[in-house]
């Protein structure tokens, strides 16, 4: 499947963090035929394997869960409250368009509830203000509790962002979801142009879960599959915009390549794989970039795993991260193919 249609697909597929069922399906049926055999386990992680004729093991991780909520009560009125599933900035939640995913199978769309201006009684005080998650209200059209029950709606139901793709000038894509689909796209994309080739090394392919909630899939992962080398695929937020703190300002660019995440808020990269990414990336001819950056990945989960694992990430450029309108380079996404792809061809 072409790269551009496979991430559009992807991002259209809910996971919520926690939730992650319809995803991970999807993810098994686009990789089914191209794996030795598919394991999921205990929390969820879909764990693709490989084998290959080499001693060798190596790992490439992707999370596929997603920014969400989860609905945490229902008010007598008919409204909802929820709670934040990951690190979702306050800011961004008012007068979004949401889905609710009910126990029993419904899609309900929804509305996260705003005060407009002309209701503003402090004026410019009061506008200034950024409403925190738990003041605020999810309106499904429903006027009582009772009516949201009988809609299939259930405490415990999560909620994702309603999603619209977006082509922007130069290559670009935005939407809701990029982080990381981005991911997942890229290594689905190699599991299925590798389907008829005999890898030298053992490689699993793991989908993880809940790594917008602290990491908790790849945790897991990590210990029960012990590869001698990990390679975490995600995305990191691109300062290549005005506004950016200076610290952070023009390290990296999207469009211009896959990033060396060296040092993040829970990680330093293994050194030595980043040599060795750095001597592929110049031998090929692939654009790389390095970077020091807020937030963390999989990776900070997958080098303490076990008796401690060889880990770098691996990351696509994204504007606007944690945002309903995320933006990566489809050029980004081909080059961090293309590094992946040579990774496994130098492990024989």
């Amino acid at each position: 499947m072409e790269l551009s249609k496979l991430l559009e697909e992807l991002l259209m597929v809910p996971g919520v963090s926690g939730y992650e069922e319809p995803v991970r399906e999807r993810i098994r049926e686009l990789t089914k035929d191209c794996l030795d055999r598919i394991e999921v386990d205990a929390l969820g992680n879909l764990i693709g394997i490989r084998e290959g004729e080499g001693k060798c093991h190596i790992a490439f991780f992707a999370h596929m869960d997603e920014l969400g909520l989860v609905v945490a009560n229902i008010t007598s009125d008919g409204f909802i409250r929820f709670k934040k599933m990951g690190g979702i900035d306050d800011r961004v939640l008012p007068s979004r368009q949401v889905r609710l995913f009910s126990s029993q199978g419904a899609e309900i769309p929804g509305i996260i509830a705003w005060v407009p201006p002309h209701m503003a009684i402090e004026g410019q005080k009061e506008l200034d203000k950024v409403v925190p998650w738990q003041n605020l209200l999810i309106d499904i059209g429903a006027r009582s509790a009772e009516e949201v029950r009988a809609m299939g709606v259930r405490v415990g139901d999560p909620i994702g962002f309603a999603k619209q793709t977006f082509r922007l000038a130069n290559n670009l894509v935005s939407s809701r979801g990029m982080d990381n689909r981005a991911g997942c796209a890229v290594i689905i994309k190699v599991i299925q142009e590798m389907k008829k080739i005999q890898p030298g090394p053992r490689i699993s392919w793991i989908f993880s879960t809940q790594e917008e909630y602290g990491l908790r899939g790849a945790t897991v992962a990590g210990c029960r599959t012990r590869p001698d080398r990990a390679f975490i695929i995600d995305t990191a937020s691109a300062p290549d915009f005005p506004s950016v703190p200076e610290i952070y300002r023009d390290q990296f660019q999207i469009g211009k390549g896959p990033l060396l995440r060296l040092v993040d808020s829970r990680m330093v990269t293994h050194q030595g794989l980043r040599k060795f990414i750095e001597q592929i990336a110049s031998e090929r001819d692939i654009p790389l970039q390095m970077g020091v950056v807020g937030g963390s990945t999989d990776a900070a989960a997958v080098q303490l795993a076990a008796d401690g694992i060889a880990a770098l990430a691996i990351c696509i450029p994204c504007r606007y991260t944690h945002s309903t309108v995320e933006v990566v380079s489809l050029d980004d996404l081909q080059a961090t193919v293309q590094l992946v792809e040579e990774i496994i061809t130098r492990h024989q």
